[in-house]
Order: structure tokens, then sequence, then C-alpha cells
């Protein structure tokens, strides 16, 4: 059930349960996406005057223009706007079917303007990554830990599922490189830094050692000993913030940090799209390649340090 659902008034109950089990039958989504989308369009239910049923029925061109306007009043960003606006289409066309509306209306959504790296979120100021690693206590195991994940962060601009998802095998301690595991089954190689080779280095062999079995990398403190999942590695950034007595953000700022790093270096759109590994890879031409070698000039090839100890 979707997350927004109990605060939605009960006359948009049924409406929504309907469209997530349309979503599921119709258009073959994954659970997880069809509660994505129903949640997206609980903006637009809550603004139709009750009951929703009825309105729908009367729904105009006008009124969805009317909302489209509401809705980029708010300072939304444009991918966050783009969102909502796809999942507005699916619900107009979900209601055409299904005989709530007098046609379909997802023609009318217009698109929202920008496209996704034409704007990218503010870096964290000069001097905050260098503050949060100052913070750690690196003759601890926990401090190895969150080191070697604050650098994957700032150094690779790895996602947190990404880094939850790593595993000992991934890691290339001979060729300097490093496997991820991203969105949608995909795999890629890149390669690792130097500092944060080693900071892996010094976490897996000080901090890590052979603990709990896991093939994962990154493992709980305490007992029960578990692998870190996504949400821990957020976690474990804001707790680094509060430490380190600055304002709290998440890991996906510092992975922004890591882009505008390699925008103000010289590097290309390009290249910080394939390095970032957005889905465009897939689909637009101009970024289903990126030059190998130049990738290794933009991150440092880090030779291995860990002479023998594993091997791919």
């Amino acid at each position: 059930m979707s997350k927004y659902r109990k605060r939605e008034r009960s006359d948009a109950q049924d409406v929504l349960e309907e469209f997530e089990d349309w979503l599921l039958r119709e258009r073959s989504v994954r659970e997880t996406t069809a509660r994505v989308y129903v949640d997206q369009i609980v903006g637009f239910i809550g603004w139709l005057p009750a009951p929703v049923e009825e309105s729908l029925r009367s729904l105009t061109p006008g009124a969805i223009l009317e909302w489209v306007d509401h809705a980029a009043r708010q300072g939304l960003k444009p991918s966050t706007l783009r969102k909502q606006l796809v999942m507005l289409r699916s619900f107009l066309r979900f209601c055409h079917r299904t005989g709530r509306a007098s046609a379909d209306f997802s023609a009318v959504v217009p698109h929202a303007a920008g496209w996704r790296l034409s704007t990218i979120p503010d870096p964290v100021p000069e001097g905050t990554i260098q503050t949060l690693l100052d913070s750690l206590d690196l003759q601890a195991p926990k401090g190895l830990r969150d080191r070697a994940i604050l650098l994957l962060l700032t150094g690779l601009g790895l996602r947190a599922g990404e880094i939850a998802a790593l595993r000992l095998t991934d890691i290339g301690w001979r060729t300097g490189t490093l496997r991820i595991r991203g969105k949608g089954d995909r795999a890629d190689e890149l390669p690792l830094p130097e500092e944060v080779g080693r900071a892996l280095e010094d976490y897996v062999v000080h901090g890590r050692g052979g603990r709990a079995g896991y093939d994962e990398v990154f493992l709980t403190m305490f007992e029960p000993v578990r692998p870190v999942a996504s949400n821990g590695i957020s976690k474990i950034v804001r707790m680094a913030c509060s430490r380190a007595g600055i304002t709290e953000f998440g890991p996906h700022r510092l992975r922004h940090t890591f882009a505008t790093g390699l925008l103000a270096s010289g590097a290309t759109l390009q290249e910080v799209q394939g390095l970032l590994r957005h889905a465009q890879l897939r689909t637009t031409a101009n970024y289903t390649k990126v030059d190998q070698t130049r990738l290794t000039q933009l991150v440092p090839e880090w030779p291995a340090a860990a002479e023998g100890r594993w091997e791919r």
C-alpha cells in the first residue's frame, strides 16, 4: 500500500487502489514502481474537489493545466516535476480507460523543461569533506569503515545502494578497479582512485576482518552483525555530519559534489554521465560509450597495494 494512502481523504481510497491494481495488471510494472506512481499522483488527487469521482467525470483540459501550473509554482526541481507529470499522464489514461473521465487527457499534460544535468545541486562547501574525514576515529573499526564509505561517495560518486551492494569480489585489488552493481541489474567497472583503494584496504584488513562470514564489504558494528543497508549508508553520512558539527545532508549531495568537481576539472558532461552511470547511457547515443583512457585520467588508477591478498 502507498505510504501516503492513509493520509488521503476517504473518497480517494477506491480510485487510488484501483489505479495501483491497473498498473500491476495492465502495465505489468513492479509493485514498488506501482506504489511510486500512486504516491506521485496523490497531490493531484488531493487538489481535486470532493467527491473525487465526480471531479474526474467533469475534468477538463483547463483544470489539468491549472494544477500543472500550481505544481510548477511549488519550487520543485525540474526532475521532480517531470516525474510527477509522467505519473499524471498514466493516471489520466487510467481514468479514461476505466470510464472515469470523458476523454484521454494525458496529451494535455505538458513536458517539464530541464535535462537531468542541466542544473546540478550545489556541492557541499569547500573544506566540508575534509572536516567529515577529520572527525573520524581511525583507530577504531567504525572510523575505518566510515572513511571508506565517505571516500566512495566523494571519490567515485557512488549511490548509497551501490555501496551497500558491494561484495569483496567486486574489489579488483590487482587491477585497481571496482565493479559497481547499479540500477536494473547493471554492472560497471570503474578505475579505483588510490586514496579510495587504500581506505578500502585499511577497513577490510584492519576494521572488517573476517567478521560474520558475509560477502558484503560493509557490515554493522554491533551484534547482531549484518550487512549495512542503503538507509544505513545515509545514516552514517548524517551521523558524520553531526559529529563534525556541520549541517546534516545525505549521501546524494556528496555524489553531486563529485560531479561538480569533475566538471570543474575539465570533464565533459558525457564523461560525468559515464562515471555516474545514469540511465541515459542506455538510451542516448551520445552517452553509450565513454573513453576508458579518459576515465583513467579523470580518476587516477590505483596500483594494487594488497599484493595477492584478494583476487578476482
